[in-house]
């Protein structure tokens, strides 16, 4: 299995085949996008634009490098090379390479990358958001920013009244950044792994659909002690309950008997409950039996 690491490397050994397009070409491509009709050559037009741009997503990555090295990261790099390559390609979809200008001009000067760079970095943002299990509010991105241009420009550590005056805020709002900065989501797989072992959350997570072991068991059981009582029916008898209760192909009806045996659906019946009258005195004080859908439901689902 590929590292994440590993799996970034192939990837842009991957995209390197694909050529850059000059400021010409974006211009064809925006016309065709934007004027064509022809649904093919719009597709084609689109497909060249994300292919020559996918290296601007791995360009936009580096702007979010710190979040992902951070402990409060639930999210890879290459997750995040895959909601920026959504983004490039919405932004490939609406690219209008001219702008009308003040006197009502229209000119062509607006690169790709310039309009694209805002979606895709706008698409990792929101993914790195999504990502965290505790939802942090919206402005302590922006300070979080703050803090970490303020360190980087210090040599030695700012204290954190230097920090609450540069930032503006109250000693409690201080204090609640340090927190969501700071702050680490614990996932089922970090309290599931073991020191020497390979474990994941569904080895502890019961699973309510799984059948359990020991009732299937007791079924199987039921199944054959059921069967071996019933070879003492008559031949008739047994096929009748067989094909009412233990088809495993379709449901039978007292009709579908009749129209076998060349009989009434009434006689059926007749036999049928007869035949289960007998086993219930063949089987008492061996096995209880509430009445004859205990045969067919729990003895026989599996």
């Amino acid at each position: 299995m590929l590292t994440s690491q590993s799996s970034y490397e192939a990837y842009l050994k991957e995209i390197s085949v694909y050529p850059r397009i000059d400021v010409e070409r974006e211009v064809e491509l925006s016309r065709i996008i934007q004027n064509e009709s022809n649904k093919v050559l719009v597709d084609n037009a689109i497909e060249e634009l994300i292919h020559s741009n996918l290296r601007l997503v791995v360009h936009c990555l580096k702007d979010f490098e710190k979040r992902l090295n951070s402990s409060s990261a639930r999210i890879t790099k290459m997750d995040l090379i895959a909601e920026g390559n959504i983004g490039l390609m919405k932004a490939a979809q609406r690219f209008d390479a001219g702008f009308v200008d003040e006197t009502g001009k229209r000119t062509s000067a607006v690169r790709f990358s310039t309009y694209a760079c805002k979606c895709i970095k706008n698409r990792m943002r929101r993914a790195l958001k999504l990502a965290r299990f505790i939802h942090i509010p919206e402005h302590h991105f922006g300070y979080w920013s703050k803090m970490d241009a303020l360190s980087s420009d210090h040599d030695s550590p700012v204290s954190d009244e230097e920090m609450r005056q540069h930032l503006d805020v109250s000693e409690d709002v201080m204090g609640l950044l340090k927190q969501s900065a700071g702050s680490r989501t614990c996932m089922l797989e970090d309290l599931s792994s073991q020191e020497g072992e390979a474990s994941g959350w569904h080895d502890f997570i019961a699973n309510e659909s799984a059948s359990c072991p020991a009732a299937e068991a007791d079924l199987h059981d039921l199944r054959n002690f059921l069967f071996s009582e019933m070879a003492k029916l008559p031949p008739r008898t047994q096929n009748m309950l067989s094909m009412m209760y233990f088809s495993e192909h379709k449901h039978v009806t007292l009709k579908d008997l009749a129209h076998k045996y060349g009989i009434s659906s009434e006689r059926c019946r007749q036999v049928c409950a007869q035949g289960i009258a007998r086993l219930r005195r063949q089987m008492q004080g061996r096995v209880e039996l509430i009445d004859p859908g205990i045969i067919q439901q729990e003895a026989f689902a599996a």
